[in-house]
């Protein structure tokens, strides 16, 4: 109970300084906007109303960027602010273990994090109604819900490079370095390792370790995913 009572005063103070607001806006602009745009790109580009499964297509690149930033944004400062300030030291002084502290703040980040995608999704459902139509529900509830696990995964990399770092600078270089890391270097690391065990870049049909290695990167895996349930 001890890691509720941390996730619910974590809710409340992002409630508090309005960062729920902020980000449940950026979700909702993002996906209302993506609606208006893809239609606006079928209509001139095709002449035809787009679909959901268009419009998710259209969304899960820039999703990919966005979603893994605010979570970061949100999670990078979650206890390496508090020790930073001298409050994790409070914090630690009332019934609660580290261990609550860690799952307190996965639990309290994901939480703003999650409400605002679902809210700002809402939105975009609703976009999607009023510029294309007709709207397959089962899709964008699949998309929505593949996005909610993406921001989760990188809230608790976010938590967990700050319970290790003493600073937020240092958390903020941590877990920005691993999005760079993620989005540009491991795909050039799995590819160099193809090199070295075949001998060349590119293959006939790439083996399943190659396949799997790619597969690790929560980019990749968010891909695959929206892939499988759609």
């Amino acid at each position: 109970m001890s890691a509720i009572a941390v996730a619910k005063k974590d809710f409340r103070d992002a409630v508090r300084s309005r960062t729920l607001l902020v980000l449940t806006a950026l979700f909702a602009l993002f996906t209302v906007g993506g609606a208006y745009l893809a239609s606006w790109a079928a209509e001139v580009l095709d002449g035809g109303a787009e679909t959901t499964l268009d419009l998710i297509i259209a969304l899960q690149t820039p999703a990919g960027y966005l979603v893994p930033i605010i979570a970061l944004v949100v999670s990078y400062a979650a206890i390496a602010g508090e020790r930073e300030s001298g409050s994790l030291k409070f914090l630690l002084g009332l019934p609660h273990t580290r261990r609550d502290v860690v799952i307190g703040k996965i639990l309290g980040r994901t939480g703003v994090v999650g409400v605002s995608i679902l809210v700002g999704f809402a939105f975009g459902l609703i976009g999607l109604f009023a510029f294309v139509g007709s709207v397959s529900l089962v899709d964008y509830l699949g998309f929505t819900l593949v996005t909610l696990l993406f921001g989760l995964v990188y809230v608790c990399i976010g938590v967990g490079l700050s319970s290790m770092t003493r600073s937020t600078t240092k958390a903020a270089i941590g877990a920005f370095g691993l999005i760079v890391f993620f989005w540009f270097a491991w795909s050039i690391l799995v590819q160099l390792l193809l090199y070295a065990v075949e001998g060349q870049f590119f293959v006939e049909e790439f083996p399943d370790w190659y396949v799997t290695l790619l597969s690790l990167s929560p980019d990749a895996a968010y891909g695959s995913a929206l892939g499988a349930v759609l």
